[in-house]
């Protein structure tokens, strides 16, 4: 698994996406907090956050839209499936090296809430419950957005589908106030990212969400395994 993300970390860092991603993520987060925070003299820190959580709607599928499309372009995906190595820390080692590249794009963050800190007053609880809240959002964007690029062969289909599925997790509250119905209100409870993302930033701790976090970027790493050692013995 770490020699899966080593390569994959390496692939980031040698070619233009690792650098897209980190450009596009913080040029926008950037413009975002000079705007509700410097410009308007708001100290409040779960603008940042929570404006983080949309923006990653768009730059996340850069990271993973290339991780399995390109192995089967380059043919190289049936050597990963036959070294020895299982296919569950190879998928692993994929997911981590995207996490990776999602955690140095935080880094910034760290000057921006300290910038926030020296200007104004952050409550500790509230900082805390944003950065669980956005590390555990961060981790089940990427789960399923490689979900989307494993089931396709084409990088620019894999963005644009890891785009969509995630723009309806997270904008599905929105849907369900339009469509006045109990069978859409039931399932947006279910699948909601925003709600239960909402939760956590304000500095309470919300175990179910945390749950439902850890359980999304769960099932969907499982469905990712399934379908690589489906198509192996294929």
């Amino acid at each position: 698994m770490i020699a899966v993300w080593k390569r994959e970390l390496r692939s980031y860092l040698k070619s233009p996406v690792g650098y897209v991603y980190l450009f596009l993520y913080l040029i926008i987060m950037g413009a975002c907090f000079s705007i509700f925070n410097v410009a308007r003299y708001n100290s409040e820190v779960s603008y940042y956050f929570y404006y983080s959580c949309y923006v990653l709607i768009l730059v996340v599928p850069i990271l993973t839209m290339k991780l399995f499309p390109e192995e089967r372009r380059n043919k190289t995906d049936q050597i990963l499936i036959t070294a020895p190595i299982s296919i569950t820390q190879m998928v692993l080692g994929k997911f981590f090296a995207a996490y990776s590249m999602f955690l140095i794009s935080l880094i910034p963050s760290v000057f921006a809430v300290g910038f926030l800190a020296v200007n104004g007053y952050i409550e500790g609880g509230i900082l805390a419950g944003n950065y669980i809240a956005i590390l555990l959002a961060g981790a089940a964007y990427i789960a399923i957005a490689m979900l989307m690029a494993c089931i396709t062969e084409s990088q620019i289909i894999a963005f644009m589908m890891g785009f969509f599925t995630l723009l309806i997790f997270a904008i599905c509250d929105v849907i369900s106030t339009v469509i006045n119905n109990s069978f859409v209100t039931k399932l947006v409870n279910v699948i909601s990212i925003t709600s239960r993302f909402q939760k956590l930033s304000t500095g309470l701790f919300d175990f179910s969400a945390i749950f439902y976090f850890l359980s999304i970027t769960t099932v969907f790493l499982f469905l990712i395994i399934r379908i690589i050692d489906k198509r192996r013995w294929s």
